[in-house]
């Protein structure tokens, strides 16, 4: 699995050779520090991995436990720093280990088999130049509480005479023997609008520039300018 964590900042539009006016999104795509790999089999770690303890339950005179398997394959990436003040020990603890400061966006990218990475390597946008479609995963913009129009699409009712003031409204939600029951689950009626996790996959990778980490993406993405995303390699091609 090839992937890769970023920051959405913006669209623009490039040119192509003939001329033609290609709308694209700006992501700046790492540099990510592998926070942690995780693995199936402890077996396969390192050495000095597999031998390392866990500090849990030192301060209240327990015996250190030595490092165990987690079950899967994946790689844990960070993307962004914290300042000291803003991180818990915890997350500072997490992140030393892997020489590395903690990190604002934290996602696992899973894979099949062992991965080719170690704990403390930087992955950098380069890993994206010889892909062409990718898939993202964003949070969607916050639109707060949405009438029914904005949020489903649904059509206005009647300016006719004898329609007062109900133009915008849901009208009836189908509860017809009786209404003791609540409104049937699942109905669409006004609410809270986006925040939500979404993916849009196959976009099309028009250009990658290295030296500033910036990925330009053929297409809108989900999210805010400023937003963290997640960048893979498209499943479905």
């Amino acid at each position: 699995m090839i992937g890769i964590l970023g920051k959405k900042l913006g669209m623009t539009q490039i040119f192509e050779a003939d001329g033609t006016c290609v709308p694209v999104t700006v992501v700046e795509a790492g540099p990510c520090k592998v926070l942690q790999v995780k693995v199936a089999d402890v077996a396969e770690l390192p050495d000095e991995q597999r031998n390392a303890s866990t500090n849990l339950g030192k301060k209240r005179g327990k015996q250190a436990r030595p490092r165990r398997a987690d079950g899967y394959y994946a790689v844990q990436l960070g993307f962004g720093t914290k300042t000291d003040k803003a991180a818990n020990q915890a997350e500072s603890g997490h992140a030393a280990k892997a020489e590395a400061k903690p990190s604002l966006f934290v996602r696992e990218l899973r894979y099949d088999t062992l991965p080719p990475y170690k704990q403390g390597d930087e992955i950098r946008v380069d890993i994206l130049k010889d892909v062409k479609r990718v898939d993202i995963i964003g949070t969607t913009k916050g639109r707060g509480f949405a009438g029914t129009i904005k949020r489903w699409n649904f059509a206005r009712q009647s300016a006719s005479h004898g329609n007062s003031v109900n133009h915008r409204r849901a009208g009836g939600i189908g509860r017809q023997y009786s209404t003791h029951h609540g409104v049937p689950k699942n109905k669409k009626m006004s609410g809270h609008y986006g925040v939500q996790r979404r993916t849009v996959q196959n976009l099309e990778v028009v250009k990658v520039d290295e030296e500033r980490n910036l990925v330009f993406i053929r297409g809108a993405i989900p999210g805010h300018r400023q937003a963290n995303v997640l960048l893979r390699k498209s499943v479905k091609v």
